[in-house]
């Protein structure tokens, strides 16, 4: 036991320590953003007054404060002139080489906290409205991000017909025209679309039509008839009745609502996301990120807009620590509500006994730093996603393309210790950072009446799924789909806990790996070759309990090469809300699977 004399010593030590760490002069700080002229105003640009504020704010603070800004509730325009310029790839969006203007740019801040209080955000042009970098320890709350006039195209079919085609009104926001070329086409401040596919909903449910999918627009021989309503007489789809919503779109992604990058300890509460052209929150190469209701949906039930965003509501890529997104509404997005995931880099080359020439292979997956010094890697194959020999560790990594850091493709990566004298790959290798994985905490959220899947998960650490409500996705609402093929998103699934959440009303359409209510879908092209299931472990490392399925239909969960499996007190409860149509009907189909129990 301490003496009293001994433990004095080491709690002064201790003090001093501590005190050493942090700045003697640091001091919790209050800034009232509108003495620094943020103020709201109906129509006035506020992006310049945002960047110099937070540039003289930043100025004045020391090193070790706590910093708290305040908004003055109201609503904020932006535009691009005057705003903060920032050069930076996204993952799983549109790269450009050109800057992004930005709405509020917080770059290198700690110890901060903005409070919204309510502000309403409202970007009448294209703009990334809110990007955090190189941050740590911040919350930003209370803000709402709008676009009055949002790059996606809603209308109401007013007739159609095989014969005649299709006749259709815009609705009062949008702006557009048809083009000489008859090409229909939407038009903002400093964008111009033409939407070549849409999504169809139901006028009072706000549902997406079922077995309805992507529709296809073909955006040729337009004819304007009044300046709100027009004839595309080559548009016609069994689906199509009159009266239906159907929000047309394309596939672009310039921006998300909300970018972190490089950050760390990062909270966002009370956010309200209502429209972004990419996704709702991209969060790449950051560790430990809150969500709290982060909402991604219209404004209200009363809303006249069937959709949120373009893509997802919230996409986590590389991420590290822990993930936890808890009591959050998503809803009317054009994909997931979530989606979790490294990037498998192809291995091109080798160089020497300890080095690999690797390069990104998506289009929307480049362009930003893959891994550092220290990192641990595997190698994986294409065919089978097997490991090739055991773990490495990153003794040096830099590009061999891109400027100062940005925009890189292919990288040069040494490695702690001599690689196999054979690899194979022209059969296809990747490689795969374990570093940068996380803890996935998925809580008490609600998602429905969106295109595609509810969440979709790629990781090796612990993922919980814990009483949400999954209601009327058209694919799949829980997937965990591994692809080193195509999309290149990494994580391999191994300790998964699916419980107490309600699934209404899932499939009601076909999309992308949509097999089951809880699809685990890697893809494996060569699956017969495979030596040992991919996802899972030991009995109960998928744990699926005590959930409430209400289903029209029959699948409720198909696993491909998972072993430890293990369903037990799930309740089913059949629906008469639409017929059954999916092509699998088995309740539970199983593929090279072990080891597992259905209860």
């Amino acid at each position: 036991m301490l003496s009293l004399t001994r433990y004095t010593r080491l709690l002064l030590i201790s003090l001093v320590l501590v005190l050493a760490a942090r700045p003697l002069c640091a001091r919790q700080r209050t800034f009232d953003l509108a003495h620094y002229g943020v103020r709201p105003h109906p129509t006035q640009n506020a992006s310049p007054a945002f960047r110099q504020a937070l540039a003289s704010i930043q100025a004045e603070v020391q090193d070790g404060d706590t910093i708290t800004l305040c908004l003055t509730a109201g609503t904020y325009h932006f535009l691009s002139d005057g705003a903060s310029q920032l050069i930076c790839y996204i993952s799983n969006h549109d790269q450009q080489a050109s800057p992004r203007a930005l709405g509020i740019y917080l770059k290198g801040w700690k110890h901060l906290r903005l409070d919204g209080q309510g502000s309403l955000l409202l970007f009448d042009e294209r703009m990334l409205p809110l990007a955090l970098k190189a941050c740590s320890d911040v919350e930003v709350q209370g803000l709402t991000i709008d676009y009055p006039n949002p790059m996606i195209t809603q209308v109401r079919i007013l007739s159609t017909d095989s014969l005649r085609g299709t006749t259709f009104r815009t609705e009062p926001w949008v702006r557009c025209h048809v083009r000489t070329d008859s090409v229909f086409e939407a038009l903002g401040k400093n964008w111009r679309l033409r939407p070549s596919s849409g999504i169809l909903f139901e006028p009072e449910s706000k549902r997406i039509v079922y077995r309805s999918s992507d529709i296809i627009f073909p955006n040729r021989c337009i004819q304007a008839l009044d300046s709100t309503t027009f004839l595309a007489p080559d548009w016609y789809h069994p689906r199509l009745q009159a009266g239906q919503i159907m929000v047309l779109r394309t596939e672009e992604r310039p921006n998300p609502a909300c970018f972190v990058g490089r950050s760390q300890d990062v909270r966002l509460t009370k956010i309200q996301v209502r429209f972004a052209e990419g996704m709702g929150l991209l969060a790449q190469g950051s560790r430990d990120l809150t969500l709290m209701h982060f909402d991604v949906c219209p404004k209200s039930p009363d809303d006249p807009r069937y959709f949120s965003t373009q893509a997802d509501a919230t996409h986590f890529s590389g991420c590290a620590g822990k993930i936890i997104v808890k009591d959050c509404l998503f809803e009317q997005m054009m994909d997931d509500a979530l989606n979790v995931h490294g990037v498998y880099l192809r291995i091109q080359g080798r160089r020497g006994s300890h080095g690999l020439i690797a390069e990104y292979m998506h289009p929307q997956a480049w362009g930003f730093p893959w891994g550092e010094r220290g990192d641990s890697i595997q190698l994986v194959t294409s065919a089978t996603i097997e490991r090739l020999g055991e773990r490495y560790h990153i003794t040096e990594i830099s590009p061999l393309d891109g400027n100062d850091g940005l925009g890189m493709k292919r990288f040069f990566i040494q490695l702690d210790r001599a690689l196999p004298d054979e690899l194979p790959l022209d059969l296809g290798v990747s490689t795969e950072n374990l570093s940068r994985t996380p803890e996935v905490i998925f809580s008490h959220n609600t998602i429905r009446n969106n295109r595609a899947r509810g969440i979709l998960i790629n990781t090796p650490r612990p993922v919980l799924v814990e009483g949400n409500r999954f209601e009327h996705i058209s694919g799949s609402a829980i997937l965990f789909s591994t692809d080193n093929n195509g999309w290149y998103e990494s994580g391999q699934t191994r300790r998964v806990t699916i419980r107490r959440n309600t699934f209404e009303d899932i499939l009601t359409s076909l999309f992308q790996f949509t097999t089951a209510a809880i699809s685990i879908h890697p893809v494996i092209p060569q699956l017969w070759k495979q030596q040992t299931p991919f996802y899972g472990g030991a009995l109960g490392s998928i744990l699926i309990e005590d959930n409430l399925f209400k289903t029209f239909d029959s699948p409720l969960l198909h696993a491909i090469s998972t072993a430890g499996i293990l369903w037990r007190r799930n309740e089913l409860r059949p629906t008469t809300t639409y017929p059954a149509f999916h092509p699998n009907r088995a309740r539970f189909r199983l593929e090279s699977c072990r080891s597992y129990r259905l209860e």
